[in-house]
């Protein structure tokens, strides 16, 4: 863009933006926002209390500690968030709203209030039919609005992951502990491949993780679980490699970004978007089934570390995804709509 622009940027309200520890699509809105304002854009995000940016942050009442909310089947009402955005359009002038939120109430309520864009990084039912929506690989596109809509790769600042050209002994899963993460197959693959696993993440599929994980867990003598941690990037930068085992479709995660900026390989079930980040023996191994998983667990030393934070550093760089929407930004002001 030829000119600073004003920009209000909707974040989601499941928790603050950035999170503690876990919370993949509120640290990548904060990585946007702040590269957003370092390039020099008047950047306004509307999102929970204890969020906070380098520009002006609007603190949405209403979303407290207690209502904190994780995972794919829960959801908070973005009611007073909507209110928040309507009271502050009402008195203030935006050049363009870009919407992570879920529920898309404001622009869905207003949609010729002003030019808008909406991010989406989960699936979507096939009636979904949101205006001016962008999704965040090609995969996930391929399935939104017949197969038309655009898409965008999420960036981080890959210069402020900690990477190690050694890493550690052992292997990790960091997610949430829940059916559609697939943290048993993980564990099965482990011992399949005789390779310890440390498996991370809070328990959210409460009966998943008492009749299955843990009792698995307690079965595999290489396997621990360690709960939650608020170091996500310094874990992966320690660890021989990452696990991802999908029960569901994953458009572009996150955590496979941190570790591959912090040279850690990944090695992953194939599902969604993952081959946009994966390339097949070049910074980790992609697999249709718990046999080769665990094939790929063996085989994962053969990559290397330097050659993964090298691929990270030049695919995930948050500035090549602020230059896409700022491209996208310049199509709605000029009234285009998909």
């Amino acid at each position: 863009m030829s000119r600073p622009l004003r920009i209000g940027v909707i974040s989601t309200v499941n928790l603050p933006t950035p999170p503690v520890g876990y919370g993949g699509i509120e640290r990548v809105v904060y990585a946007f926002v702040e590269e957003l304002t370092r390039q020099g854009h008047h950047v306004t995000m509307f999102a929970r209390p204890n969020s906070y940016c380098s520009g002006e942050t609007i603190e949405v009442a209403g979303y407290g500690q207690s209502r904190a909310v994780s995972g794919g089947r829960h959801r908070l009402d973005e009611e007073a968030l909507a209110e928040a955005v309507e009271a502050y359009v009402g008195r203030e002038k935006l050049d363009v709203l870009h919407d992570w939120s879920l529920e898309n109430i404001f622009v869905n309520r207003r949609p010729d209030a002003l030019p808008f864009v909406v991010s989406t990084c989960v699936p979507q039912a096939p009636s979904y039919a949101q205006r001016n929506v962008i999704a965040d690989s090609a995969a996930h596109a391929a399935t939104l609005k017949g197969g038309t809509a655009p898409f965008v790769h999420f960036g981080i600042d890959v210069s402020k992951v900690p990477w190690s050209p050694t890493g550690g002994s052992r292997l990790v899963q960091v997610a949430k502990i829940s059916w559609y993460k697939g943290q048993h197959i993980a564990m099965l693959a482990a011992a399949l491949a005789r390779r310890p696993l440390d498996v991370i993440g809070n328990e959210e599929g409460r009966r998943y993780g008492r009749f299955l994980v843990r009792p698995l867990a307690a079965l595999l003598p290489n396997v621990r679980l360690l709960g939650e941690t608020r170091d996500v990037e310094g874990v992966l930068a320690g660890a021989r490699a990452l696990v991802l085992a999908p029960r569901w479709f994953e458009t572009y995660p996150l955590v496979s970004m941190q570790a591959l900026c912090a040279g850690t390989p990944v090695v992953a079930l194939d599902s969604g978007g993952l081959d946009e980040q994966i390339r097949h023996g070049e910074n980790g191994f992609l697999a249709r089934n718990v046999f080769e998983l665990a094939r790929a667990m063996r085989d994962v030393d053969q990559i290397s570390r330097e050659r993964c934070r090298e691929m990270a550093m030049e695919q995930f760089d948050v500035r090549h995804m602020v230059r896409r929407y700022l491209e996208f930004y310049a199509r709605v002001m000029d009234g285009e709509t998909w």
